[in-house]
């Protein structure tokens, strides 16, 4: 994985190979071909398969639930390996309907699912509306976390994340205290 990681680096995604991938981690192209079946999934694991979503505590604030995790996903799209992967990571994605599922199934669900949670609570205090779809919130978040990890040369860092966890909560607040 250090090779991958190196690699995308210096050269991005696009010039990546597989053969450079084994010749620099002095493995065969066999071998590594026998673990990381494409381009694709070599570069996913070497990237973010070293990392999980953790628990969100439960503070009682959605604010701060929502930080908490909101910035694990922005550590992870702001790594220059990650910035250096995702905009050819995306590409292929869309020409490739099983790592589609792939993804979808070891990272895009769970992180829907914990985030959800956490929102679920927030609406069962009464903390946001509850007419709200709760995708969509996710998705805001994760469009513009990708959107300035590829193609918006913005800062991704703690004070984004803060930001847009604001405006969000802001969208969603109960309309007696907006």
């Amino acid at each position: 994985m250090t090779a991958a990681r190196e690699l995308l680096l210096e050269v991005g995604y696009p010039g990546l190979s597989m053969e450079a991938v084994a010749a620099r981690a002095r493995v065969s192209k066999p071998t590594l071909y026998l673990r990381y079946p494409t381009k694709l999934a070599l570069v996913f694991e070497a990237v973010f398969g070293k990392t999980k979503a953790l628990s969100i505590p439960d503070t009682g604030d959605v604010v701060t639930d929502l930080l908490e995790a909101y910035e694990w996903a922005v550590a992870e799209f702001a790594a220059p390996e990650a910035r250096a992967a995702l905009p050819g990571m995306l590409a292929d994605l869309s020409a490739s309907a099983e790592s589609t599922r792939l993804v979808r199934s070891r990272v895009v669900e769970p992180e829907y699912a914990r985030v959800h949670d956490l929102l679920k609570r927030a609406q069962r205090r009464g903390q946001i509306r509850d007419d709200f779809d709760l995708s969509l919130v996710i998705d805001a978040f994760l469009g513009t976390a990708l959107a300035r990890a590829t193609i918006i040369d913005r800062p991704l860092d703690r004070a984004f994340a803060a930001q847009l966890v604001d405006l969000l909560v802001g969208g969603l607040a109960p309309r007696s205290t907006r």
